[in-house]
């Protein structure tokens, strides 16, 4: 799959979150899980925002820069500052708001600085750091100045992150300029690389030069979520078939962002008194975000689970819950939530020895609706190895 990707398309600032402090935990039992479902009535906690060791104090050009003081997308950045030995990617803020946040790969990762180009898209504005743990930095206080590129072919692509998951906030998204002198006729296609299926298609009609558009993919085709995989975007301008853009799609995300290790013996599914989840050791305070998006079926507190969740997945019929919870979930029952949203923070609340998760995984119609919980850990493995 390549590398680990920490980071989703949505909001990242206003998604933040506090860094965990410690991460020494002992794998230890945990019950079997509740009888019964309880309603909530929890209120939806404040957002919480993120901490980190690094910091970027200051951004030079180094490559392909446009006037002094200034750069373009494909320029090479030099983010200057600490601890960013550990840089995973870099997040172009651009104006307040998400609606124009890019996310790039960071390249060269050094203690004191890291490199990064500016992607398409990218607008003037201050840049975040993303820590392979999953802290965020605090924005750079001076601003990396973007101007438009120049032309250098028909058309110049960009996409808005390197990877996106099924029913996310921000669905897989191509950005493109067209140019040239007078509109021209655009078609797309997005093949899954595995197979080379074409899973959806466009015909964009005539674009109007050096006007950005961009094409979006919710992770469908025929109305099914599309699997696991990497997966390219194919355009014709003008009958001129334009270089592919690939990018990685997963139909779940890993639910915590930071260090973790898997249960063994009685914290794995079946052991011990029938245990019908996996336990997932990491300090507690770790966030959690949620695995699939959906509804949130239950929300609440129970004597053995503590705080805890049952999202009812998009798309699938299938329930994940999530136990132990440091305090009460951050959403609240009935609430419609999008895969890698902030969902609460590892904890050892209710029967729970040591900080950890227990999650269960829970075939059609769902948790304590007629399904029936399934061994969550291959699935766990694969998302944690995609990210």
């Amino acid at each position: 799959m390549g590398r680990t990707l920490r980071t989703t398309a949505y909001s990242l600032v206003a998604a933040a979150w506090l860094a965990p402090a410690a991460w020494a935990q002992t794998p230890a039992p945990t019950p079997a899980a509740i009888p019964a479902p309880l309603p909530s009535t929890t209120a939806v906690s404040a957002p919480v925002y993120a901490s980190s060791k690094s910091a970027v104090a200051r951004i030079d050009c180094v490559q392909a820069c446009a006037a002094p003081g200034t750069t373009r997308t494909g320029s090479l950045l030099r983010l200057r500052g600490k601890a960013l030995k550990t840089a995973d990617e870099v997040v172009f803020l651009g104006t307040p708001g998400d609606g124009d946040d890019v996310i790039a790969e960071a390249l060269v990762r050094r203690t004191t600085s890291t490199d990064v180009r500016v992607p398409m898209g990218a607008v003037t504005g201050p840049v975040a750091v993303v820590e392979r743990s999953g802290a965020l930095t605090a924005p750079s206080t001076a601003p990396v100045t973007v101007v438009p590129a120049p032309p250098t072919g028909i058309v110049e692509f960009g996409l808005k992150a390197p990877a996106f998951f099924y029913d996310a906030a921000q669905p897989a998204t191509l950005t493109y300029v067209v140019h040239g002198a007078a509109p021209v006729p655009v078609t797309a296609a997005l093949a899954r690389l595995t197979d080379g299926v074409i899973v959806a298609s466009w015909d964009l009609g005539a674009i109007t030069p050096e006007v950005p558009q961009q094409v979006t993919w919710n992770g469908l085709a025929n109305n099914k979520v599309q699997s696991t995989g990497r997966y390219e975007f194919r355009v014709t301008a003008g009958g001129v078939a334009q270089a592919p853009v690939a990018f990685d799609f997963a139909r779940d995300r890993f639910p915590i962002l930071g260090k973790y290790t898997f249960g063994t013996g009685v914290a794995a599914f079946g052991g011990g008194r029938g245990h019908q989840g996996h336990d997932v050791f990491a300090a507690c305070g770790t966030p959690l975000v949620a695995a699939h998006g959906g509804v949130v079926k239950f929300a609440g507190y129970h004597a053995r689970a503590g705080h805890y969740l049952v999202i009812d997945n998009e798309g699938t019929g299938t329930d994940y819950a999530y136990m132990h919870l440091r305090e009460a979930p951050l959403v609240a029952q009935d609430a419609r939530v999008f895969t890698g949203q902030p969902i609460g923070f590892v904890g050892a609340t209710g029967r729970a020895s040591g900080c950890h998760l227990h999650f269960e995984a829970w075939s059609a119609p769902g948790w304590y609706d007629g399904g029936s919980p399934m061994d969550p850990l291959a699935m766990l493995r694969s998302w944690a190895a995609f990210g």
